[in-house]
């Protein structure tokens, strides 16, 4: 085969140019190849009227993606698709996005796209971003729009109010809060650091939440119109009202001084209340059961009280009381003079016999009543007689190596000596022969107490055995 019948025909070359010129122009004005997936993402606006198929979408001034087509959203909402080229990648879950106005030379709108924070998750080709993440721009027709007739007035109004404000003492009230602004600036930052949370994901979770909100809040705009309507019918008649509003401020200052020194107060209650609750807990647990035996007494009495067994009662008694009224002149006498036998026992006899001696190493502990008891059943035990004759003492002569002398005994012409093992350290009470002072004509009450302490006494003479 010669070279000439393998040349190509004129048709075949054309149709291949055609083909070469159509790809490249594609690929040059946006197409993608067959291989390629590029990144898509979308995005929920208030109105999108501004762009057009082919608006650049930019971060930080850098083109890195067009926007693909714009369609028709949930609501008067509408839906921007756009294409991001690698460079633009990741767009994080925060990701934010607004639509600005290009230069002059530039005309149009674009879209200025803030990728989000890189410790949120990344964004997948195909996700949507919510209408709370974007903004659009406000035109100056909106403006003029907003500021109607009515508005303008009302914008009016406010600055001349506010105007009026500060020439009737607000601008030196002002002046006299400056002071206290860099400590509430100082504590909201505190506030505003706190609100970023302690962990690394607070402030993304709480983004997410109120995107939610945000969410849901846009889906119930008419409601919001209507609050929106309902406030400004509020404001207009706080308008109205504002002499007696100022008086309520007024009234609110005072309320404020006074307020000071009551909550102080309760602060101050606080502790005490809380002891009390806590104290009166374990009543009010038993309270039940307490006032279950009440409702068998009331039952009881009610039933007394409506029969005839109550006034029977009464009639039998009248007898008794009318012999009593005889008697009240004499149980007056007796009463007063028992009186002060009682309150000897109460004030003198009844705590000296309820409070412990102090015997060194021998003190039993015992109130001295009870070791007169112990004292009484230990005679009784010594002087059981096992032949049945009678209870008797007995005595046995001691036996050891020291010598005793008591002194002279009655009806003996020398001492009595004894005999003991270890030698006597001493007598307890000490005999002092001195009887205590007797005040018959000293109420009973207003003596002092007696004392039953006393103290050791020497040993008797004694000496050891050869």
């Amino acid at each position: 085969m010669s070279f000439r019948d393998t040349r190509v025909s004129a048709f075949r070359a054309g149709l291949i140019f055609l083909v070469l010129v159509t790809m490249t122009l594609y690929v040059v004005f946006g197409g993608h190849l067959p291989w390629q997936h590029p990144f898509q993402l979308k995005a929920v606006v208030q109105n999108a009227t501004q762009l057009t198929s082919r608006s650049p979408v930019r971060i930080a001034g850098v083109n890195v993606g067009r926007v693909e087509k714009v369609g028709r959203g949930p609501g008067t909402t509408a839906i921007v698709t756009m294409q991001i080229d690698g460079g633009g990648l990741p767009v994080h879950r925060d990701a934010t996005l607004k639509i600005r106005p290009r230069i002059f030379l530039e005309g149009n709108f674009f879209v200025d796209l803030q990728p989000g924070t890189p410790s949120t998750p990344n964004l997948h080709s195909g996700d949507t971003l919510s209408i709370a993440q974007t903004a659009v721009p406000v035109q100056f027709d909106q403006i003029l729009t907003t500021l109607q007739s009515s508005t303008r007035q009302d914008l009016q109004q406010v600055v001349h109010t506010f105007a009026e404000t500060l020439d009737k003492g607000g601008a030196h009230a002002l002046h006299t809060m400056l002071p206290d602004w860099a400590p509430a600036f100082l504590t909201f930052s505190q506030m505003q650091q706190a609100v970023r949370g302690q962990g690394a994901h607070d402030l993304s979770s709480f983004v997410r939440q109120a995107e939610k909100v945000s969410t849901a809040l846009a889906a119930q705009d008419r409601s919001l119109t209507r609050l929106v309507t309902g406030l400004n019918h509020t404001l207009q008649a706080t308008s109205d009202r504002r002499a007696e509003l100022a008086d309520s401020v007024s009234g609110l200052a005072r309320l404020v001084d006074v307020a000071g020194p009551a909550f102080a107060s309760l602060n101050r209650a606080f502790p005490p209340t809380r002891l009390f609750m806590r104290e009166l807990r374990p009543g009010v647990l038993v309270a039940p059961a307490t006032l279950t035996q009440a409702n068998l007494l009331a039952t009881q009495l009610e039933g007394i009280l409506g029969k005839k067994e109550l006034p029977a009662l009464l009639g039998q008694l009248d007898p008794a009381l009318a012999s009593l009224s005889v008697l009240e002149p004499k149980l007056q006498d007796l009463l007063g003079r028992v009186t002060p036998v009682t309150e000897c026992l109460r004030t003198n006899a009844l705590p000296t016999l309820e409070t412990p001696l102090d015997d060194g190493h021998l003190s039993t502990g015992q109130p001295p009543y009870r070791e007169l008891l112990y004292a009484v059943v230990g005679l009784a035990s010594a002087s059981q007689d096992f032949t049945g004759d009678g209870p008797i003492v007995r005595y046995h002569a001691g036996f050891g190596d020291q010598t005793v002398s008591f002194g002279k005994a009655p009806g003996t012409d020398g001492p009595l000596v004894g005999l003991t093992s270890s030698p006597i350290l001493g007598s307890r009470p000490l005999f002092t022969n001195v009887k205590p002072p007797y005040r018959p004509d000293v109420p009973c009450d207003t003596q002092k107490k007696p004392d039953l302490h006393a103290e050791t006494g020497p040993a008797p003479p004694q000496r050891s055995l050869p």
